[in-house]
């Protein structure tokens, strides 16, 4: 007779099977099927959170990820054309208050890139004395002269308040030797400054990048006209840009795009392993 075999017409052998048959399902680690089914689940319902921390931890990573990769800076510092004169330092633009002056910019190809943002930095600049004075900045789509160009404007010392004037302005830019008729024509800024050297910063607005990015599109360069009316020191003129690649997806679009795929598939497959209800 088998364990657990019960004797047909014999009461007691039927209580000891019964008694058998329960103590075997409660120690047995093989449990019966619907408990299996519910330990199944509850380890389902385990590994939810793991899966959506994964998934979450994942994504800050990938969008903690810089995109430096993906941006250029240019720098353009200009020619020293009055080196250690005056007060000035080694890298020295002359800004004498008698002339204006072109710098030209040019060779830059920006095909399939976008300007994100510009600004031309004048380097420890301070007026010669406590006179009235102003410095015009234009940007311009190209200059005459290749380099760094300029023409005199004004006469006497000290220039008089009255021969403040930008020459890169109406009447007088049409007659500005510099530059040639129809050449495309922005103000920047004005700014006057005191006799204590300061490092000047000017950043460029949403509207002048536009314009900035449409000049170097015409003629791959572009120029800037400077009219300083009064004289300044300086330690030198600097312009620098940046870039983005207008054909190559950020890495944050990629990390979310990749996130959104991973989460249906891991959805997907919970599906296809949750058994068939039953009937």
């Amino acid at each position: 007779m088998l364990p657990g075999e019960a004797i047909e017409g014999d009461p007691l052998s039927r209580t000891c099977v019964t008694h058998l048959t329960t103590d075997f399902v409660e120690a047995s680690p093989y449990r019966a099927f619907p408990q299996g089914k519910t330990q199944t689940r509850n380890q389902t319902r385990r590994s939810k959170p793991l899966k959506r921390t994964f998934l979450f931890l994942a994504a800050v990573i990938l969008l903690g990820a810089p995109v430096t990769a993906l941006a250029d800076t240019f720098t353009f510092q200009a020619p020293a054309t009055a080196a250690n004169q005056g007060n000035g330092g080694s890298l020295q633009f002359d800004l004498d208050h008698h002339s204006a002056y072109t710098w030209r910019i040019d060779s830059v190809n920006l095909a399939g890139k976008t300007i994100t943002s510009a600004k031309i930095t004048f380097s420890n600049i301070s007026n010669w004395d406590r006179n009235a004075n102003m410095l015009f900045v234009h940007l311009l789509d190209t200059a005459r002269t290749a380099g760094v160009a300029s023409f005199i404007d004004a006469s006497g010392t000290p220039v008089l308040e009255s021969q403040i004037q930008d020459n890169f302005a109406g009447d007088l830019y049409n007659s500005n030797p510099l530059v040639a008729p129809g050449i495309g024509n922005t103000f920047l800024f004005a700014q006057s400054f005191s006799t204590t050297p300061t490092t000047f910063v000017y950043n460029f607005t949403a509207e002048q990048l536009q314009v900035l990015s449409s000049y170097f599109l015409n003629r791959n360069g572009i120029a800037f006209g400077l009219d300083p009316d009064c004289h300044f020191w300086n330690n030198g003129i600097k312009f620098e840009f940046t870039t983005t690649d207008n054909t190559v997806p950020e890495p944050t679009t990629i990390a979310l795009l990749g996130t959104g795929i991973a989460g249906l598939y891991l959805k997907r497959r919970r599906r296809k392993a949750q058994p068939a209800p039953q009937v």
